[in-house]
């Protein structure tokens, strides 16, 4: 296998001797692109080899891992199980070696089967996954298909994504956004607070606040301003620039749609989340 690495970038090398060797031309530029076309595929046979000769030798990966190495090994694996199934990229993040699924994906099946590969993979402890059922399936890639946002939203949905937009949301990533805070300020609720407060919304928004299936062991409760923005952030694909913001707008737009629950809330949050809660102005 060593060989066949070894030749393989012989041949690289060549290509790009001769290539810097002859004048601009034609063939030279010919040569250049069969080079860099090349590479990539150096690279992924570098990374074939590597692959065999760690599992011939009988090694696992470490699952005593930093988060930062987790995410990176949770990504990787993904990767290949995203193109199969044909979705977007899911958003992940890994608090003390639990990991935070987000996304939109075609199907209920395409939803377990990324949760069950991420349980699976060493080193993850639990899953907690918000994927979202959100993508209608055609001729195209998901990634480039449109929401399943038919039905005409209601007044207090309207208001939210307004508010999400208006602070820095992206248009068309309103939504995905709008869910990463709902879903992460109801999760942090006691189950009976979180039922009374969605209990005051509309059906299309409990549906985004919903609660996530959960494998094995749960994520630390966010419990400062800096843990919910970072979870935001990571799991609505929302620039870190504008996670803060769209999270203050959309809290407070919330605050604003529930009047008999604020108090209520307010009481089970811990200091910062509260702070929060009772100061975020939707404009």
């Amino acid at each position: 296998m060593r060989r066949i690495a070894l030749w393989v970038l012989a041949i690289a090398g060549a290509l790009l001797g001769a290539a810097a060797a002859l004048e601009p031309s034609r063939t030279a530029r010919a040569l250049r692109d069969g080079a860099h076309r090349l590479t990539p595929r150096i690279r992924y046979a570098h990374g074939r080899i590597k692959g065999i000769r760690y599992r011939l030798a009988g090694r696992t990966p470490d699952p005593t891992v930093a988060d930062d190495v987790l995410a990176d090994r949770v990504r990787s694996s993904l990767g290949q199980l995203e193109k199969r199934l044909d979705t977007p990229r899911v958003h992940i993040l890994i608090e003390d070696h639990v990991v935070l699924v987000h996304g939109d994906v075609p199907s209920k099946a395409d939803a377990v089967a990324i949760e069950h590969a991420v349980e699976a993979i060493a080193g993850v402890r639990g899953v907690e996954s918000y994927l979202h059922v959100g993508l209608q399936v055609g001729a195209t890639r998901p990634s480039v298909g449109r929401a399943r946002n038919d039905a005409v939203p209601s007044r207090a949905l309207s208001q939210l994504l307004d508010a999400a937009h208006d602070a820095g949301a992206a248009t068309g990533q309103e939504r995905s956004a709008l869910r990463a805070v709902l879903a992460a300020f109801a999760d942090r609720l006691p189950d009976d607070e979180r039922a009374q407060l969605l209990g005051h919304v509309p059906a299309d928004v409990r549906e985004l606040a919903g609660t996530p299936r959960r494998y094995g062991q749960r994520a630390p409760r966010l419990r400062t301003v800096n843990e919910l923005v970072g979870s935001i952030a990571a799991g609505g694909g929302v620039a870190a620039a504008h996670a803060e913001a769209i999270t203050e707008r959309v809290l407070g737009c919330l605050r604003q749609l529930v009047p008999e629950e604020a108090a209520d809330v307010a009481a089970v949050l811990p200091a910062e989340l509260r702070e929060l809660w009772t100061s975020a102005v939707p404009s």
